[in-house]
């Protein structure tokens, strides 16, 4: 039996796509996985106490979604935040320099629809900063 890995909680309004995400992260090893259709649902697990290792927030749009991920971002509770997102270069530069500006932990924009491939090379390299950061386990 693998050991698994980090919780991870996955934002996205699409049923179908939240079970992707499942099956997805549980071929890399991710087995505790919190599954939300609604910006609430999070924030609910926050209040809760729970921490994750990262997020996953499918189809987020800069323009509308910011708020939301500011507000996620206040609790502290997430390491990191995956976002998929149907944008361009010059968009996902602008959203990676807003998040950073606003102390929203965005470590990666992926376009969409998902690729596995680039989910787990973009995983590796957390892991490999954490390993260097002396986090293990993170």
């Amino acid at each position: 039996m693998r050991r698994s890995r980090g919780r991870v909680v996955v934002l996205s309004n699409n049923s179908g796509s939240l079970f992707g995400y499942a099956d997805t992260l549980n071929k890399l090893g991710y087995y505790t996985l919190s599954l939300c259709s609604h910006v609430n649902d999070v924030v609910e697990l926050l209040e809760t106490g729970r921490r994750f290792e990262f997020m996953v927030y499918d189809a987020l749009n800069p323009d509308t979604d910011a708020h939301s991920l500011q507000m996620i971002a206040s609790y502290r509770a997430i390491t990191s935040i995956i976002s998929i997102s149907d944008v361009n270069s010059r968009q996902r530069q602008d959203l990676i320099m807003w998040a950073r500006t606003h102390q929203v932990p965005l470590q990666g924009v992926l376009q969409a629809p998902l690729r596995s491939p680039e989910l787990y090379q973009l995983l590796a390299c957390f892991r490999a900063m954490a390993m260097n950061d002396g986090v293990a386990g993170v």
